[in-house]
């Protein structure tokens, strides 16, 4: 297969080489709307898949899951597959069944130091613009990102992003159009939605594990367990499907940009049958983001990083990240300050539809000039 060119922003740009392992397949459907077949200069990155092992000299962690330093390249391990980087990161060696995004976070990092210079901060959301108001929703995940973009969109909602974007200390918020990587319970919840398959084989795979995987109770006891275990096993697919928000809802356009109203967290409340949301501080505000950028990629790239300075000479990876961390909560800081910032309570239903949350939730959005609990059904 030939090497895709993927050109972010016209900031970044990056080739990945690979023959349809898990990180070209995920490269090729997550990144579809960057992806560029005339690159007019050199990739600043070459991240590539790779059938040849390392021979670490040095190593930190036990003999399947460590850190190492082969004297050419920076190892990370996870059992039989790992990402290989020589020194300054612009060269990323991959197995075809290493985990995609263990590799898309340091190249996301070279992007986030790039869009600082233009004071902007990667933040975990999704995001939209609704009868002239623009809304952000960071999250961590599997707290409802996906869903409430889907229930906006429903209300006829233009979209900035479902996952990450980018938000500027003026206030503005800059689209990350991605793939949107549906799960059962969203295509469960917008019944409208229709995942396209490669082949009848694919569609009946996906169709026999969504149904037990749905019906088994992953906290029961040793037959449910082994079910479940065999069924993510055999059945699950070990890559994801992104699809285009505008495939799902012609008529939603993509913001490019746009000045922000309102950011709302989302926070999974397990034990309520209520949409609340309440008005927060900016000290909260900044806690919460914080906890999310370190759970979605910071906690994951301090760890690669104080590895890779403590095997290599001069490494100074760990003072980068925390100079572009401590430089994106300025970010986060001025844009919480000057916008409302709120909370939202999401009961955690598997189908929105069924309990009425997509209309909860969409009413709550409507109503950000004042606290409310608007109740869903059970």
């Amino acid at each position: 297969m030939s090497p895709a060119h993927f050109d972010f922003f016209g900031e970044l740009l990056v080739r990945v080489e690979g023959d349809s392992g898990r990180l070209d397949r995920q490269y090729r459907r997550m990144y579809d709307q960057f992806k560029t077949s005339s690159p007019d200069r050199d990739p600043d990155i070459v991240i590539e898949e790779t059938t040849d092992d390392v021979e670490p000299t040095d190593v930190l962690g036990d003999p399947d899951d460590y850190y190492g330093w082969t004297g050419e390249e920076f190892v990370v391990r996870n059992g039989s597959d790992f990402m290989a980087v020589e020194p300054g990161w612009s060269h990323v060696r991959v197995t075809r069944g290493f985990e995609p995004f263990y590799a898309i976070y340091p190249m996301e990092f070279e992007i986030r130091k790039r869009r600082l210079t233009r004071d902007q901060a990667l933040i975990h959301a999704s995001g939209v613009s609704l009868d002239g108001q623009t809304t952000l929703f960071p999250a961590w995940r599997g707290a409802g990102k996906t869903n409430t973009l889907l229930s906006l969109l429903r209300e006829g909602a233009d979209f900035l992003s479902d996952d990450r974007l980018w938000v500027g200390a003026d206030g503005t918020a800059v689209g990350y159009p991605l793939g949107v990587n549906l799960q059962p319970f969203n295509v469960e919840s917008f019944p409208e939605i229709e995942i396209q398959y490669d082949d009848p084989k694919e569609r009946l795979r996906s169709s026999v594990h969504e149904y037990i995987d749905a019906r088994v109770d992953r906290t029961g006891g040793l037959p449910e367990t082994a079910v479940a275990y065999l069924n993510d096993t055999y059945l699950a697919d070990d890559s994801r499907d992104f699809t285009d928000i505008s495939d799902l809802y012609p008529d939603a356009d993509h913001v490019e940009q746009a000045s922000v109203d309102n950011v709302v967290f989302l926070q999974a409340a397990p034990d309520t049958d209520t949409v609340t949301v309440e008005q927060v501080s900016t000290e909260t505000a900044m806690s919460a983001a914080t906890a999310i950028s370190n759970f979605e990629w910071d906690g994951r790239l301090r760890e690669y990083f104080h590895a890779y300075d403590s095997l290599v000479d001069d490494g100074t990876m760990v003072e980068s990240l925390e100079e572009v961390t401590r430089r994106e909560r300025d970010v986060f800081r001025s844009l919480f300050e000057d916008v409302a910032t709120y909370r939202a309570y999401i009961p955690r239903e598997r189908d929105w539809s069924e309990s009425s949350l997509d209309t909860a939730v969409s009413e709550a959005v409507a109503s950000l000039d004042s606290p409310r609990v608007i109740e869903a059904m059970s």
